[in-house]
C-alpha cells in the first residue's frame, strides 16, 4: 500500500513540475457562415487559438474557390492585426497576408465565458458568385511567439466550408462601396547626411467599406507606381512633390500630398549666389589693383 501511494505521489509531482511548461494545443482556423446566397457579401474571420502562448506576428496564405466567389476586401475593425507588413491581397485563388501585433496577445477575454477566446487576426470579405459548396483551406500559416527570438508556434490548421445557394434576382441587393478611404497625412523622415538609411515617407489610412487594397505614388507629376509604408524616397537636386494615393477594393481612392526639400534648398542657393558675387567682386578688385 505504501509502495502504491509513493508511486502515485511521484507521478503527481511529475505532472505539477512539467505540465505548466507545456503549451496547450494551438490552432489556426476560419469562422464563417454555414450558408449564403449568390450576390451576398459575407465575412470570414481567421482566428488563432494560441494555447496560452503570447504571440506577436503572423503570416498566412488562405486558399479559396475563385470559381464560386470573389475576394471583396477586408476590415481592420473587429480584428487584432495592428500593423500590416503585407495587407490581404488576392492572386490566383490565394489570399496572402502578414502583419504584427504590437506588444503581443494571448487571447480575447469574454467575461461570460471561462478562459480566453481565440484571437481574430483578420476579417476578410467575399462575394458569393455562383451556387455550390465553397471550401477554404490554408496553404501556409506561420505564427511567431512574443519571445524576442522569432520562435514559431507549433499549431494545427482547420479550414471551413460555406454552401452558396441560388437567390431570387428580384430580391438581390448588390452591395457596392462608394466611399473614399479616410483622409491621411504623409510624414517625411529625412536621413542623416552620411547615413546609410534613405529618407522615408510614413503613411497609413483605413477604409470602412472594404479596406485598403493598395497604395500608389507619383513624384512631381510622374507615372504612378506601387508604394508601401514606409516608402523610401531619394532627395533630388530641387524640391519635389510626392502624392500617395490609397485605393480600396472598389476603386475609390484618397490622395495625400507632401513637398519634400531638395539637396539645393532656397537658403543654400542664396548662400552660393552670395559667395559667387563675393568671389567675383574680389576678383575684380584684385584685377583692378594689379
Amino acid at each position: 500500500m505504501r509502495h502504491y501511494i509513493k508511486k502515485n505521489f511521484i507521478f503527481i509531482l511529475f505532472l505539477l513540475c512539467f505540465l505548466p511548461s507545456v503549451s496547450l494545443a494551438a490552432s489556426v482556423s476560419v469562422s464563417l457562415p454555414a450558408s449564403v446566397r449568390v450576390g451576398e457579401v459575407f465575412e470570414v474571420f481567421i482566428n488563432v487559438d494560441s494555447g496560452g502562448t503570447l504571440i506577436n506576428s503572423a503570416e498566412i496564405t488562405l486558399d479559396y474557390d475563385e470559381n464560386l466567389m470573389s475576394f471583396s476586401g477586408y476590415k481592420d475593425d473587429g480584428a487584432v492585426m495592428g500593423l500590416w507588413i503585407d495587407s490581404p491581397r488576392e492572386k490566383n485563388g490565394e489570399i496572402h497576408m502578414s502583419g504584427i501585433i504590437p506588444g503581443g496577445v494571448l487571447g480575447l477575454y469574454d467575461p461570460e465565458k471561462q478562459g480566453l477566446e481565440a484571437i481574430p487576426l483578420t476579417r476578410l470579405l467575399f462575394t458569393a458568385e455562383k451556387d455550390g459548396r465553397a471550401i477554404f483551406s490554408f496553404s501556409q500559416t506561420k505564427i511567431l511567439k512574443h519571445d524576442g527570438r522569432g520562435t514559431q508556434l507549433a499549431h494545427t490548421e482547420q479550414g471551413g466550408t460555406v454552401v452558396i445557394k441560388n437567390s431570387d434576382p428580384d430580391t438581390l441587393i448588390k452591395v457596392v462601396d462608394t466611399t473614399k478611404p479616410e483622409p491621411f497625412q504623409l510624414t517625411f523622415l529625412e536621413s542623416a547626411f552620411f547615413g546609410r538609411t534613405p529618407s522615408m515617407i510614413i503613411f497609413k489610412t483605413n477604409d470602412i467599406g472594404s479596406g485598403i487594397k493598395e497604395y500608389q505614388m507619383s513624384i512631381s507629376g510622374g507615372s504612378w507606381k506601387e508604394a508601401k509604408n514606409p516608402q523610401p524616397v531619394f532627395k533630388g537636386i530641387f524640391p519635389r512633390t510626392i502624392i500617395i494615393r490609397a485605393f480600396d477594393f472598389y476603386g475609390n481612392f484618397q490622395d495625400s500630398t507632401l513637398r519634400i526639400p531638395g539637396l539645393l534648398s532656397p537658403k543654400l542657393l542664396w548662400i552660393i549666389f552670395m559667395l559667387l558675387i563675393f568671389c567675383f567682386g574680389s576678383y575684380k578688385v584684385l584685377k583692378y589693383k594689379a
